[in-house]
């Protein structure tokens, strides 16, 4: 009763009364990631797991691969502990790896392929990975990284036969075209590592037993600070954020189907877009690359019921043409993540989904990679308030802390989002300072993981997210982009005094920002800045993913400050929107 509460959220969990006692109840699985996909779906070996552009996998033939891809990783020499670095987009053979390196107890380096060379080449060397396995466009950036084993894959592995031949005979085309296409000496195709599970009987020995505490993947963040760092998730993680969801109300059927539009080496991608709609034993479509643009293709094709998004995929579903007189009544859970959506196109998703036959709102959620993806969720249309982003999930505990003082903050208070539970991460690896910083232990004894949002929480327990406490910039697809990071690359060039990396109003997409950056040259200085820029976009081609570069420079004789002599961010971001605004003179990165 409302009497009956304390004023705290930890304490009073005021969102468990939206909650069955079975689900307060249960139990998270006790085993690892491959078990729980056998365990779930062994008996459903014939049902679709996953759609790739047509060609049907089913769960006996998916179970049946990642045991094979499970038994040549063996036989290549991957060990029990071993760090395998994966840059690849969702294809099946990123599933296969994902699930079979689980079996083994290895660990599940995610890399990004679009990566720079050198920033791939970091994420190696962190590791310390001698095996590596990457998509065939992205190989190339591998050339002179020292790797004792490369198995280079090809998004045709699994095409259908007329798919296959097509992308092939493209591809074959191109290389004669590209007279500088780099082959690796030192490196295997995907057949070729295949061919090693038919090798000697793995013993049963090599398939270690579950481990609460033990590293199943390792996914790349900027934390809260912006300097990067590896998020180590384990099976316990992974299979408590997908069973919290399960539980949670949404209905999620195995005759229902899945689309993947999230990448796998987000927490987001392969907690949320993957293991949950597996473990669920839905159909999964995959879809390796993205094109925000053709969403309601998607839609038209496949009609999903269910689907992981951030907020400018639907202002893409509401301008689209395709979809005006569409009947969307398929659509069960629109989920939105990895950026707060804007009350007003909230607004008009949810009328556009209404007048469409759709009796859902739009799912908002909410989460960071530290607690792998998602914690809270607007679980049914009741506890979908606007402008919040749902409710703790059943095993999970999310509070309002004060900053400064650490004391917790009764409802309606701002101050940072703080979470404990199940899902929390393990820790950043090899880097126990910032480990420290986030995850820290509270007078309850409970491990808290410091979100640097600020936000509130009501006494139906709906949490709103106010604003970021860093200067981090999230792009329209939610991929989040920190400044510093930029200024750092910036500051290479020789010309460059200093510099400062805002974020700016995206003209093309409904809301998101990019990033842009005001410099000042050094005094004796005398070339025309348009070869600077030039030069500087030259540069954050080469140290940076394509997401993270920005879209124009502007030189300045000095940068504003403050009182107390800080930049003066906001007027930097006022200046910038004005001559925006006035002349619409936004240069875009091609």
């Amino acid at each position: 009763m409302e009497g009956e509460l304390t004023g705290y959220p930890s304490i009073d969990k005021p969102w468990l009364k939206y909650y069955t006692k079975e689900a307060i109840e249960a139990k998270m699985p006790e085993k690892t990631i491959y078990d729980d996909l056998f365990d779930n779906n062994i008996n459903y070996a014939d049902r679709t797991a996953l759609n790739y552009f047509g060609r049907k996998i089913t769960y006996g033939e998916l179970i049946r691969n990642v045991d094979k891809t499970a038994k040549a990783l063996i036989n290549i020499g991957v060990n029990e502990g071993d760090i395998v670095t994966i840059s690849m987009p969702t294809l099946p053979e990123t599933i296969y790896l994902f699930y079979a390196l689980s079996k083994i107890g290895a660990v599940a380096n995610m890399v990004d392929p679009r990566t720079s060379s050198e920033g791939i080449a970091d994420y190696i060397e962190e590791a310390k990975s001698k095996f590596v396995f990457i998509v065939d466009v992205a190989s190339p950036k591998l050339k002179g990284i020292d790797v004792e084993n490369i198995i280079v894959i090809s998004p045709s592995e699994s095409l259908p036969a007329p798919l296959k031949l097509g992308y092939n005979a493209k591809e074959f085309i191109n290389n004669l075209k590209n007279k500088n296409s780099i082959k690796l000496d030192n490196a295997i195709n995907w057949k070729e590592f295949f061919i090693y599970s038919e090798k000697a009987i793995v013993s049963a020995s090599k398939y270690p037993k579950y481990d609460r505490e033990k590293p199943l993947v390792i996914v790349h963040t900027g934390g809260t600070t912006g300097k990067p760092k590896g998020v180590v998730l384990s099976n316990y993680n992974v299979n408590s954020a997908s069973y919290q969801c399960e539980i949670a109300g949404f209905d999620f059927k195995r005759e229902h189907n899945w689309l993947n539009i999230m990448p796998p080496f987000i927490a987001y991608g392969i907690g949320n877009g993957l293991h949950l709609p597996l473990s669920c034993g839905m159909e999964v479509i995959l879809i390796p690359q993205f094109d925000p643009s053709k969403f309601d293709e998607l839609l038209v094709k496949y009609k999903p019921n269910h689907m992981v998004g951030v907020p400018s995929h639907y202002g893409n579903i509401i301008k689209s043409k395709k979809l005006q007189k569409a009947d969307l009544s398929y659509i069960i859970a629109p989920t939105v993540g990895g950026d707060k959506m804007d009350e007003t196109l909230e607004k008009a998703t949810n009328e556009f989904l209404k007048s469409h036959n759709c009796d859902y709102k739009v799912t908002k959620g909410y989460g960071m990679t530290e607690v792998n993806a998602a914690v809270a969720a607007c679980t049914s249309n009741e506890t979908n308030e606007l402008g919040s982003v749902g409710i703790p999930f059943p095993h999970t505990i999310i509070s309002i802390f004060n900053q400064e003082t650490g004391e917790e903050l009764k409802y309606d208070e701002i101050g940072e989002v703080c979470i404990t539970g199940p899902n929390t991460m393990l820790g950043y690896f090899e880097n126990k300072e910032e480990t420290d910083k986030i995850l820290r232990t509270h007078e309850d004894g409970k491990i808290w993981v410091h979100s640097g949002d600020l936000g509130y929480m009501t006494k139906d327990g709906n949490l709103f997210i106010v604003d970021r406490m860093k200067r981090m910039i999230i792009r329209h697809d939610g991929f989040k982009v920190f400044p510093n990071l930029i200024e750092d690359v910036i500051m290479k060039h020789p010309d460059i005094k200093t510099c400062k990396v805002i974020g700016v109003s995206d003209v093309e997409h409904s809301q998101g920002k990019i990033p842009m950056s005001f410099v000042v040259l050094n005094d004796n200085v005398t070339r025309n800045f348009y070869e600077i820029e030039q030069e500087l976009f030259d540069l954050c081609k080469k140290f940076l993913p394509e997401y993270s570069q920005p879209c124009a420079f502007e030189s300045k004789l000095s940068l504003p400050l403050t009182s107390i002599g800080k930049v003066d961010f906001v007027a930097l971001e006022t200046e910038y929107e004005q001559k925006l605004n006035k002349n619409n003179f936004v240069k875009k990165l091609v």
